[in-house]
């Protein structure tokens, strides 16, 4: 069968220790013809106020996912068959500037979302949703945000901060324009 069109590399042509570490050993492009899923790093955790490391989350995740095949036996179905799918790299970010980072993080996810591509953010800590959000938004119009989580993050402010990890979307950031949260 041939993929519809970006797929991973074949395991029995490429062993899974080779080449560059991308998510599930797909192409890495940031030219998005012919493109349906991107996934895209967002290495960030300084909204984090414990437990930081998710700046490395990206790169653990890529390389946990050499492993993952396209085919899944138990539905039948090759996912490739019906997406194209690349990775586009990683975000850019400030480590230590929140403000900063957020805006860099919407400017990167913009342009997927004017290509009509659906943007798959690995890593970063709970606060990249806000940036996420807007993205998407000055893009497509109105979204909501569902958030599971074993606890609410639903602060206002953390230690007097409006963005951080605990206010993924604060309240004074609730009535943007286009934004709801559900």
């Amino acid at each position: 069968m041939t993929p519809k069109g970006y797929a991973p590399a074949d395991s029995f042509e490429s062993p899974r220790f080779s080449g560059v570490r991308t998510f599930m050993r797909l192409p890495a492009v940031s030219d998005f013809e012919g493109v349906d899923v991107a996934f895209l790093g967002a290495p960030f955790d300084t909204g984090a106020s414990f437990r930081v490391g998710a700046r490395f989350g990206p790169e653990a995740v890529r390389s946990a996912s050499h492993l993952l095949r396209p085919y899944n036996a138990g539905a039948g179905v090759d996912i490739f068959q019906h997406v194209s799918a690349v990775d586009a790299g990683d975000l850019s970010v400030v480590p230590g500037f929140i403000a900063d980072s957020f805006t860099r993080i919407e400017a990167g996810l913009r342009p997927v979302h004017e290509a009509g591509v659906v943007p798959l953010v690995i890593g970063g800590d709970h606060s990249i949703a806000l940036p996420e959000l807007r993205a998407a938004a000055a893009v497509h119009g109105p979204v909501a945000l569902v958030h599971f989580d074993s606890h609410s993050d639903t602060w206002d402010s953390y230690f007097g901060q409006p963005l951080n990890h605990g206010t993924p979307v604060p309240a004074r950031h609730r009535g943007e324009a286009h934004l709801a949260i559900a």
